[in-house]
């Protein structure tokens, strides 16, 4: 899945907090949620979000900005996403046409115009007047210049017709850009009422991780390499030997990973081939029991354990009971301010506050709980003792997606 947009994401009006995140969109359901969980969301609560780079579409700086729901933004980056670069110039083309209107453009506007690639005329060969011209006499838009001779026809004022074309169509001319080659885009019909029924609440997925694989075309020749199949995790022997036989003859032979989506991020990268599969099913099965909160603790201990293979993964999963997880603390001065208002009474912490510094005096409280500060909060063991991280066993890299 193409990625378009870059955002930040952090809490609105904590100055002490330090939760934040970087998100690419179109982001998974998983993905979001991860997002959600290092910034300590509370039900209702709305982040503040900005978008930091644009990986495509680029035209869309000067149209969007942080007024409209995250929800939606990601929708149409899914949309974006999936467009061909016929597609995307259409886009590109129906967006100048509506910018012409000089009226602010809704994100739920941009999602119709998204939705509605096939309502335009897109000609590849003209990118400007005399281009469009030569087009439209070429190919008989032009009945009075049909039964012209060549010499004729070369005397035809291209530029004039192509302009006088476009003003009475209303259609652009599209530059070339790296996300298309530039055209001539015009209007033929109303665009797609897509947004209305749009239905953008979150929806969890029916999977804690879910895997795509192909046969490798070096490792099993003549092999189709459009041929995905997906397995959902945790799954049943019956629905190891269905994926199995949807590959075909060869079966799990030489297939390789194409995708990956899951609960928690960076396991991918502890798989190397799809060998590893019935681990990762036996991780998703202890996974598949966690509520919420336990599953924020264990992102945060492979965190804290630097985690990187699934033996490791696994053993941490059944050991979430030896850590206690705060996820109240972002930054060393919030434990600072934790501790004091533990130790202290609310008047006294008030007083003594501005005579310390709070962030010194927090790292020294974490460095005393032997505790890891992580991207969703602070983690310690239950009897004090550091806690300790996990060596890499494999000695490739992590799963490679082709």
């Amino acid at each position: 899945m193409a990625k378009v947009f870059d955002i930040y994401l952090a809490k609105a009006d904590q100055p002490d907090s330090a939760a934040c995140a970087e998100l690419s969109l179109p982001a998974t359901p998983y993905e979001m949620q991860d997002a959600f969980d290092k910034l300590r969301l509370t039900e209702g609560e709305i982040p503040y979000w900005e978008i930091t780079g644009y990986r495509q579409f680029e035209e869309l700086s000067s149209v969007l900005n942080d007024t409209c729901g995250l929800q939606d933004l990601n929708a149409l980056a899914q949309k974006l996403s999936e467009l061909d670069e016929r597609q995307c110039t259409a886009f590109a083309g129906l967006l100048a046409i509506e910018q012409r209107k000089n009226q602010p453009i809704p994100i739920s506007r941009l999602i119709d115009i998204a939705h509605s690639t096939d309502c335009c005329h897109v000609v590849d060969t003209a990118l400007n007047d005399f281009r469009l011209g030569q087009f439209l006499a070429e190919n008989d838009f032009l009945p009075e210049a049909v039964d012209l001779t060549d010499e004729v026809f070369e005397l035809l004022d291209f530029e004039r017709i192509g302009r006088e074309h476009r003003q009475a169509e209303g259609g652009v001319f599209v530059e070339r850009t790296a996300d298309h080659p530039g055209s001539y885009v015009e209007q033929h019909s109303a665009l797609a009422e897509v947004y209305k029924p749009l239905d953008l609440a979150p929806k969890k997925p029916d999977y804690i991780f879910r895997v795509g694989v192909i046969h490798h075309p070096d490792a099993v020749p003549g092999a189709d390499p459009t041929k995905e199949v997906f397995l959902n995790l945790p799954a049943a022997e019956e629905e190891f030997q269905k994926a199995e036989e949807q590959l075909g003859d060869t079966g799990w032979l030489g297939t390789v990973f194409t995708s990956f989506d899951g609960v928690i991020p960076g396991i991918e990268q502890m798989l190397y081939t799809t060998e590893d599969l019935p681990e990762l099913n036996q991780l998703s099965e202890k996974l598949s029991g966690m509520e919420p909160k336990e599953l924020t603790a264990y992102k945060a201990l492979l965190e804290a354990a630097n985690c990187r293979d699934l033996l490791s993964a696994s053993l941490l999963a059944d050991s979430l009971d030896k850590y206690i997880f705060s996820p109240q603390y972002s930054s060393p001065i919030e434990v600072a301010k934790g501790e004091l208002s533990t130790i202290l009474c609310d008047r006294e912490a008030e007083i003594i506050t501005p005579y310390v510094n709070l962030h010194q005096y927090g790292q020294a409280l974490i460095r005393s709980y032997n505790g890891v500060l992580t991207a969703y909060g602070l983690i310690e063991r239950v009897d004090g003792q550091p806690i300790q991280g996990v060596e890499e066993s494999p000695t490739q890299g992590g799963m490679e997606m082709k």
